[in-house]
């Protein structure tokens, strides 16, 4: 009877010791990874800056978006031509100055905006969400050019 007390407190220390084990693993994996320092606060470290990629070629200085990018290439990529076309979903159809006369009057700050931000069905960037601003403003360019 000693021998199974005995044998019954072994189990249940090894027992005790794996639940122990675990819940110390589960804490490891739950415990944040960092610690967020908001400006003004003092933190434990300054982080780094990133350097300049070198590689990557510097911003152009020249505002004029047409010179810096082709709008016809990008308005294929993007897949404009999708609604712009054939004026689907309310869209005003590439070319066709019937439908761009009303919206060419409102000038095209109000076209880049609805463009990057979408307007009626057309979610922003026309869903392409991996394009510059600077690139949906050359395809709007290029349907501009289209119509005038």
């Amino acid at each position: 009877m000693l021998g199974g007390i005995v044998a019954l407190g072994v189990l249940s220390s090894a027992a005790l010791a794996d639940a122990e084990a675990e819940d110390a693993a589960l804490a490891e994996r739950l415990a944040p990874v960092g610690k967020l320092c908001l400006q003004g606060q003092t933190c434990q470290r300054a982080v780094a800056q990133p350097e300049p990629d070198a590689s990557l070629p510097e911003e152009p200085e020249s505002e004029d978006i047409a010179a810096q990018y082709d709008g016809e290439a990008l308005y294929a990529k993007a897949g404009c031509g999708a609604c712009h076309a054939a004026g689907i979903a309310g869209a005003p159809a590439t070319g066709d100055n019937a439908a761009w006369t009303a919206r060419l009057a409102q000038g095209t700050d109000t076209l880049y905006a609805n463009a990057i931000k979408g307007i009626g069905a057309m979610p922003p960037k026309g869903g392409r969400f991996n394009f510059s601003d600077d690139e949906i403003k050359a395809a709007v360019d290029y349907m501009i050019e289209e119509v005038e």
